[in-house]
């Protein structure tokens, strides 16, 4: 099974057979800007705060990122959102996961522009989510590179930056 078989496969498992319907999450993480106090910290400081601000899919278009932090009237983008979700994490953190891996195919969704950027997975569950921002994104692409790694369950690698799980890392869980 080649690698881009093995991603689809696995997305269509949690998807309900649509590797691309990754609703669960994105609505996942409105929950947690509604429901979470710690994660609406987290939004305010990194985000800031704008009172026409709306969450939008696909702000860039689709099969970009998931999600932009978008003003209503104007559609002034404010920040970029990417969700996942990782079966592994289920109920506990794994305990092989000793870091946390951003995939390098999806550093694209802002190398190009200047938008504030987070990333965040989410247990199967989705009722826990861990985060990071595009700063430490770079910062462990420019310390640590990309790291080609192996996939065990279908043989094939993939591209990752891997980011240690310091307090760059932002765990929450409602």
């Amino acid at each position: 099974m080649t690698l881009k078989e093995f991603i689809k496969e696995k997305a269509e498992s949690v998807h309900n057979g649509n590797a691309y319907a990754d609703k669960p999450e994105r609505l996942a993480l409105r929950r947690f800007v509604k429901y979470c106090p710690e994660f609406q910290r987290f939004w305010r400081e990194y985000f800031g705060t704008n009172g026409n601000a709306i969450i939008k899919d696909d702000p860039l278009g689709e099969k970009q990122v998931d999600l932009g932090i978008v003003d209503e009237t104007t559609s002034e983008i404010y920040g970029l959102v990417e969700v996942d979700v990782l079966t592994k994490w289920n109920p506990d953190w794994p305990a092989n996961y000793r870091k946390f891996n951003v995939l390098e195919r999806k550093l694209k969704y802002f190398q190009s522009n200047n938008y504030k950027y987070i990333t965040c997975s989410l247990s199967l569950n989705r009722k826990k989510m861990v985060c990071t921002t595009r700063e430490n994104i770079q910062m462990c692409y420019s310390k640590y590179g990309v790291t080609t790694l192996k996939i065990t369950e279908c043989d094939e690698y993939d591209k990752m930056v891997r980011c240690p799980l310091d307090n760059n890392i932002k765990w929450f869980e409602l």
